[in-house]
């Protein structure tokens, strides 16, 4: 698409937006002007005015006192007493010392006194959200202005003088300060926007999980302070009694101690509603259900690399949608991730931003046609925006390394060929002569303490050779592998089995995918050439490859056709990057090699290759291969967690590879190699079980 279509679909749009927030605010403001020709007595407000009135006339331990709000709530709503259900008060105390000067008002004059209050609220909403935007500015701050002023919980929380625009200002200063970077003020301005709690139960888990212990001890501190003002003007007893009452009402839905008929249980528009309404679900399902979400979004809240914005709205949207207690009203708290939705994609910083917009559209459609569709729209529009919110979040992929440019120790490429061997004897030969003449400076060979003649073979074959005294495992080879080559001065580090499993022809385009500075890790892929079932890989070992490379896949936000083959070209900055040293000695270490290339941003690139499976090629038992396949899931549950921010000394960046002593317990022989060191020491053992190379897939 070119840029002058791009700017017109882009206007289009504003204009598109414009128009239906214009449109929607216009219909609801007539509507309102409708509404207030009446007696007011159908709004929450009665409820609001009823808590100051007693606060005012009996103080504070009156107002929580179900009896007595019901009491004045029908000296002001003036309904038949024994239809009434009283609708009971459940803000905290800090929150009717705001509302309290309303009870010097008669009833109307306070009700219009609450209405002028919130649009001012909205002003400075729309005013704190686009000065804190990356995009939104210019002519875009109206289309904003437009389309928040149009939304329809909004209008709902100023036709019912309700509090949510008293949460949603200082949680749009949270939002602001947490973007900057400024934690503090993030934690005491959410813990301002406390007036109901129930609808931000992951603001705190947000400043846990990011460690910001500053934006913490703020919340704690002003929350601290909250209550130290609510016990001074209100005692003791009423702030137990509001404590003990939202506990109540919060875990069960219903208020303790009292006969009287209450409305508890504003639930239509939630989550929880859906989940207990589906055929299958109720009370249990659904409190279950829940708190499964709840953990998954706090992992998506504590995913590595920090994203700020996207965060913040994430614990909002996620808070909502899974709060067990909520209205239409509380909707409006959507506008702070709604509004970061829209500025990320407007500023690229989003996956799928197209999809980002998508889901702008149908959730404000839904909920602002709630009425006229079901109840269960307003649910799917908030549900909506939490998944993808949640899922922009998972699929942020981790900071690159800086890497600098792509060098050669000489006028070429310098290319070593290692060959993790054990018990090699009957097959080396054969495959040290298939390597295509001119594309190898030095081929090395580090034999694992076999117990054959593997030695003896390489050195005749003037082969550069290191003989470990014990088992060190397949991964302990390849550490010694590796340092040895990067010893050797390799730009392209070729891994090869020497028993015959794989063609060395290709190792020409292995090379040459490393050297044309398209990827840094370059795998030999068994799913791009000839049918592996062809070839002769067993039915099992292709399934558990399948398997492991899907859920891979999923996990690491990459498309590989295989992780599990063992033909793999790797370039020099690549291994001096990465703390392979870290990783296991066993079979895993490929895997883990992976996951290290995917959590360092390296590219990963892939060519056609052919296993072959004979008699004398080495393979391992189902049993070892199960052991591997658990192996690898545990890997990557150790990826999730050092995302979570639970640090992986393996997945934490080293360069140091290269200068660490080679394994003692290693006899070194390199013909003509006089540069090479003759020991290095063998880094992490965490498996020394013998192991002969081999494809685990």
């Amino acid at each position: 698409m070119n840029q002058r279509r791009a700017a017109r679909l882009l206007r289009l749009g504003y204009a598109a937006a414009a128009g239906a927030g214009i449109g929607s605010f216009l219909f609801w403001t007539v509507y309102w002007f409708t509404f207030v020709r009446g007696n007011l007595r159908g709004p929450d407000f009665f409820n609001f005015y009823a808590a100051a009135k007693l606060y005012v006339a009996n103080g504070g331990s009156a107002v929580y006192d179900v009896a007595m709000q019901r009491q004045v709530e029908l000296q002001i709503t003036g309904q038949d007493p024994s239809r009434f259900i009283v609708l009971p008060y459940f803000h905290p105390p800090y929150y009717t010392l705001l509302i309290a000067p309303l009870a010097f008002l008669d009833y109307r004059h306070a009700y219009y006194a609450m209405a002028a209050f919130n649009v001012v609220l909205v002003a400075a909403l729309i005013a704190i959200l686009v000065r804190t935007s990356l995009r939104v500015h210019g002519l875009g701050w109206l289309v904003a202005a437009a389309m928040i002023a149009g939304f329809f919980p909004l209008f709902v929380t100023v036709l019912q003088g309700q509090s949510d625009l008293v949460v949603l200002v200082p949680l749009a200063a949270a939002y602001a300060a947490w973007a900057r970077g400024q934690h503090g003020w993030a934690g005491a301005l959410s813990a301002l926007a406390l007036a109901k709690p129930q609808l931000l139960l992951l603001i705190p888990v947000l400043f846990i999980t990011r460690r910001s212990w500053r934006a913490l001890a703020a919340f704690a501190g002003v929350l601290g302070g909250l209550g130290l003002v609510s016990i001074i003007t209100f005692g003791p007893g009423a702030v137990v009694t509001y404590l003990g009452s939202v506990g109540t009402w919060a875990i069960t839905g219903r208020l303790p101690n009292t006969s009287e008929l209450v409305y508890t249980d504003p639930a239509v528009y939630s989550l929880r509603n859906i989940l207990e309404a589906v055929p299958g679900g109720g009370k249990v399902v659904a409190f279950v259900i829940l708190v499964v979400l709840l953990a998954f979004v706090a992992l998506s809240l504590s995913w590595r690399p920090d994203k700020p914005r996207l965060d913040f709205a994430l614990a909002i949207a996620a808070s909502l949608v899974l709060s067990p207690h909520q209205n239409v009203h509380d909707l409006a708290l959507l506008v702070i991730p709604g509004f970061a939705l829209a500025d990320l994609a407007l500023a690229g910083q989003l996956r799928w931003p197209h999809a980002a917009v998508a889901v702008l559209f149908f959730a404000y459609a839904a909920i602002d046609l709630t009425l006229t569709i079901n109840f269960w729209a307003a649910a799917a529009g908030a549900l909506a925006i939490a998944a993808y919110l949640t899922v922009e979040r998972m699929a942020v992929r981790p900071d690159p390394i800086p890497l600098g440019e792509l060098q050669w120790s000489g006028p070429r490429p310098r290319r070593v060929i290692v060959l993790p061997a054990y018990r090699a004897a009957k097959t080396l030969v054969e495959v040290v002569g298939d390597i295509p003449q001119g594309h190898a400076d030095r081929i090395l060979l580090v034999d694992d303490a076999s117990a054959d003649a593997t030695v003896s073979v390489a050195t005749a074959l003037r082969l550069d050779v290191i003989r470990h005294r014990r088992n060190l495992g397949y991964g302990g080879n390849q550490k010694t592998c590796y340092r040895q080559a990067l010893a050797m001065g390799a730009d392209v580090v070729v891994m090869l089995h020497p028993d015959g499993q794989y063609d060395p022809a290709i190792i020409p385009k292995l090379c040459g995918v490393i050297e044309s500075g398209e990827a840094d890790i370059v795998l030999g892929s068994r799913w791009l050439g000839l049918d592996p079932a062809k070839a002769g890989m067993p039915w099992w070992k292709m399934l558990g490859n399948r398997f492991l490379t899907s859920v891979e896949n999923r996990v690491l936000g990459l498309k590989l056709s295989e992780y599990h083959t063992g033909y793999r070209a790797y370039s020099r900055r690549f291994l001096e990057a990465i703390p392979f040293l870290e990783n296991s000695n066993d079979f895993v270490f490929d895997t883990q090699v992976l996951i290290q290339a995917a959590t360092f941003g390296f590219r990963i690139g892939e060519v056609p290759a052919i296993g072959r499976y004979h008699a004398d090629a080495s393979s391992v038992s189902f049993r070892t291969s199960t052991v591997y396949g658990l192996e690898t899931l545990g890997a990557l549950i150790r990826y999730v967690m050092h995302r979570a921010g639970f640090r992986s000394e393996w997945l934490t960046p080293a360069s140091d590879a290269a200068t660490d002593q080679a394994p003692r317990g290693a006899t070194v022989s390199l013909p003509g190699a006089p540069d090479a060191p003759g020991t290095a020491s063998p880094g992490s053992s965490r498996s020394s079980a013998h192991t002969a190379p081999s494809s685990r897939g």
